[in-house]
């Protein structure tokens, strides 16, 4: 259970006080939080503990080990299915009050409807057991780790026994009721139409100094009851328009300047070729590096494509079926897959592209690149599925997924893949990574099968790619939910969109991969950029002479490759910054 713990016994220590002051602009948010999902980035931490203050350095988790806790300060850690933020405080007096600080940043979703979904972490508002309501005194608490229900997990006998994955066996609940507090400032890319809660009545204010109904400020209007989590929806008055939103950097133009010269690769630059050019061509080349520094934009844009169904085609994809081989899919679930891939195979439409792949500790693909979707190449499929096997050993899903990417995109063929496994791997993250870099050409509906399989992986697969995740228990039919994710994924597509932004010849720009190529009915589209005022760097800039930067993908990495145009001129749309 996430919170905060005894570090001997594991037991978790009561909350008495919840203070979440969130803010939204536009589509992200920033609160107090614990656990992470896979658009989550914790962002600052400091903890206080009588006369002791304790502040860590974030870095990237990618780069931190899982495993069992232990004396090491800070750990950004995935393990259960579950990305975890730990860290260690250190030893905790009895009676002791702790105040707790965790900043957080989140892409936050956006319904079909256009609205904008806010949904507080339980770790910030954990339910309390009607039992435990009776008595909320801190004098009438059970010995930690005593009450199995209201402090969600076992004693342990000894903190080096206590793995992460058991702090995940229970909901987030406390012990007793506390003090809590919320609000939400919300600013808007246009007019909000309309703010509600599925779970809470609300309140909504004006701030002082709002000129519009672009700003509003949340909070609750009754006592919160301590029983359901806090949900809040935020209705743009444009919900289908593009919104782009800038963020200002932590820098002055003048700032930054100094900040540049200060740079060991700027002064070295400077000594060989002091031109103009060499110097936005430094700047160029740091963007990465000074992203705090520069302004970031986001693209959001959520189209109305359900009222335009009837001018768009059923999607005729690219259909890839990537199915675990390995010893562990023996006997009856080999048999579920073969009877459900032979009812989607023969559901594909005429003009579609598809391939089958079988992986073990090795792969194998029915064709050498997909094939066109036809009587023979019909038949020569149906016929591999029935003589499958479970006999290509382990599980290693990295390697054909990678083998996948590499192979090149069919234009209007959005690429749909299908992965069906009973397992786990222990390179979770490295496949979760590679397929978030290539979101943008490959949705994955994945099937995760029995009570051994890694549920982040196979929702974590879906998450990062816009695509959907089922899990089958025990003795349940593969074919019904696989017929399900094929009637999503042959449902009416907007196929190769792709986005050009338009800025000043005085900004250098780094600009993300769109989210997707393709968007089907509710889904939305998302991109970053971050953007450089180069105007000390340039001479003589002309006002109204413009670049244009359209978004390719790399199909090495996955990472953007922009380009922008020479000499241009100005154009009807060159107020504006994205189109």
């Amino acid at each position: 259970m996430p919170g905060l713990l005894n570090q001997v016994t594991g037991a978790a220590l009561p909350l008495t006080a919840s203070d979440v002051t969130s803010f939204v602009s536009g589509y992200a948010l920033g609160l107090f939080v614990y656990p992470l999902d896979e658009y989550t980035t914790v962002i600052g931490f400091e903890a206080v503990i009588a006369d002791r203050v304790v502040t860590v350095q974030i870095k990237d988790k990618a780069k931190m080990d899982s495993g069992h806790l232990d004396a090491t300060l800070i750990r950004a850690t995935t393990v259960a299915e579950r990305i975890l933020f730990v860290v260690n405080l250190g030893t905790i007096a009895p009676m002791e009050n702790v105040t707790i600080f965790v900043s957080t940043s989140s892409e936050l979703p956006t319904l079909p409807s256009g609205a904008v979904r806010v949904l507080l972490p339980a770790v910030c508002a954990p339910t309390v057991p009607q039992f435990c309501t009776k008595n909320t005194g801190p004098s009438n608490l059970q010995a930690p780790g005593k009450d199995r229900h209201c402090f969600g997990t076992r004693a342990l006998d000894s903190w080096n026994k206590l793995c992460l994955a058991t702090l995940l066996d229970t909901d987030v609940s406390n012990p007793m009721e506390y003090e809590f507090n919320f609000q939400l400032e919300i600013r808007g890319p246009c007019l909000l139409a309309g703010v509600e809660s599925p779970t809470h009545e609300i309140r909504a204010d004006a701030a002082p100094s709002a000129c519009s109904a672009k700003s509003v400020t949340i909070t609750l209007a009754d006592r919160h009851t301590f029983d359901r989590p806090v949900e809040i929806l935020i209705h743009p008055s444009e919900p289908h328009m593009p919104h782009v939103l800038m963020e200002k950097g932590d820098m002055t133009l003048g700032e930054f300047d100094q900040h540049l010269k200060g740079r060991t690769d700027f002064i070295k630059g400077m000594k060989k070729d002091s031109s103009s050019g060499r110097k936005t061509e430094i700047i160029r080349r740091r963007l990465h590096k000074d992203i705090p520094h520069h302004s970031v934009i986001m693209l959001n844009f959520c189209p109305d494509l359900q009222s335009v169904q009837l001018n768009l085609r059923k999607s005729q994809g690219e259909f890839i079926f990537l199915i675990d081989r390995s010893g562990s899919m023996s006997r009856t679930n080999i048999h579920r897959v073969k009877d459900a891939m032979l009812v989607a195979l023969k559901s594909l439409m005429p003009a579609c592209l598809f391939n089958v792949i079988g992986f073990g500790s090795t792969f194998q693909t029915l064709f050498p690149s997909s094939q066109a979707y036809s009587e023979e190449t019909l038949a020569t499929a149906c016929d591999n599925i029935q003589r499958m096997r479970a006999d290509m050993g382990g599980t290693n899903v990295l390697s054909p997924l990678k083998w996948i990417i590499q192979q090149p995109v069919h234009r209007g063929h959005p690429r749909l893949l299908f992965l069906i496994t009973d397992g786990a791997v222990n390179n979770t993250g490295k496949v979760l990574e590679l397929v978030r870099n290539h979101a943008f050409s490959t949705r994955c509906y994945s099937f995760g099968i029995g009570p051994n399989v890694c549920h982040r992986l196979v929702k974590g697969l879906a998450t990062v790619s816009k695509g959907s995740a089922e899990f089958l228990v025990e003795g349940e039919r593969l074919q019904p939910k696989m017929v399900k994710s094929l009637k999503k994924a042959m449902a009416p597509v907007l196929s190769d969109v792709s986005v050009e932004w338009v800025f000043p010849e005085t900004t250098e720009v780094l600009i993300s991969p769109v989210s997707t190529s393709s968007l089907f009915p509710g889904e939305r589209l998302v991109g970053y950029g971050i953007v450089c005022d180069a105007s000390l760097y340039i001479c003589n800039p002309r006002s109204d002479k413009r670049r244009r930067y359209s978004m390719l993908h790399s199909q090495e990495s996955g990472s953007s490759v922009f380009y922008h145009s020479q000499d241009e001129g100005p154009s009807p749309d060159s107020r504006e910054c994205a189109r």
